[in-house]
């Protein structure tokens, strides 16, 4: 069984394409994140893995005290890299780029950021760590696109729906890893008080 978690809300971010930039938390992210670690105590996950990025790892520092773990820096699950845009606010970019900022809304699963990733990229990558996960069960923090990815890949929906979804900051989706592939079994769940026993109570038996 897979955890993925969506790190705390960030400092800064707002109205910006953010991709790789390495902002960290912001005061309430790690509140976010404390109140997720403290939901996840009656459960034990055998590994933890982490995007490489300050956001990711301060959420997963949390995390890594509740369990006792030490987290896996993993760059296969970092945020999409959105290149020449990364930093600027989008109503900017909507200005500068109009063409490309159409061409994106049109084709977002093809569309790349000069310099940067397109989400046929990013699910090349996360289909990659996927496929090499053992011991389960797991906790993977990450980002929105790679969640997104991820449920594009267990659900099968079109590409360009990927933004339908949102998951929210310190929220779990649960997928389990089978023989003949990936099934989803919650999706954003939040970090309340039984978040723990729940996932327990998830486990194949």
């Amino acid at each position: 069984m897979i955890i993925l978690i969506r790190h705390g809300q960030i400092e800064g971010g707002k109205g910006r394409a953010v991709g790789q930039i390495d902002l960290p938390l912001s005061a309430n992210g790690l509140k976010q994140a404390e109140q997720l670690a403290e939901s996840l105590k009656s459960f034990r996950p055998r590994r933890i893995y982490c995007s490489p990025l300050k956001r990711t790892l301060q959420t997963a520092s949390f995390i890594e005290k509740q369990c006792g773990l030490v987290a896996t820096h993993v760059p296969e699950i970092k945020e999409i890299n959105l290149g020449e845009w990364e930093g600027q606010e989008f109503a900017e970019i909507k200005k500068k780029y109009p063409a490309d900022y159409r061409q994106r809304g049109e084709d977002v699963g093809n569309f790349r950021v000069p310099g940067g990733e397109n989400f046929i990229d990013v699910k090349k990558r996360v289909r990659s760590f996927l496929n090499e996960l053992e011991g389960e069960p797991i906790i993977a923090v990450t980002h929105a696109g790679v969640i997104r990815t991820v449920m594009h890949i267990v659900l099968g929906f079109p590409l360009e729906n990927i933004f339908r979804l949102k998951p929210d900051y310190c929220h779990a989706s649960v997928i389990e890893k089978k023989k003949d592939g990936f099934f989803l079994k919650a999706y954003n769940l939040p970090p309340e008080p039984d978040l723990g026993r729940t996932l327990v109570q998830m486990m194949p038996n």
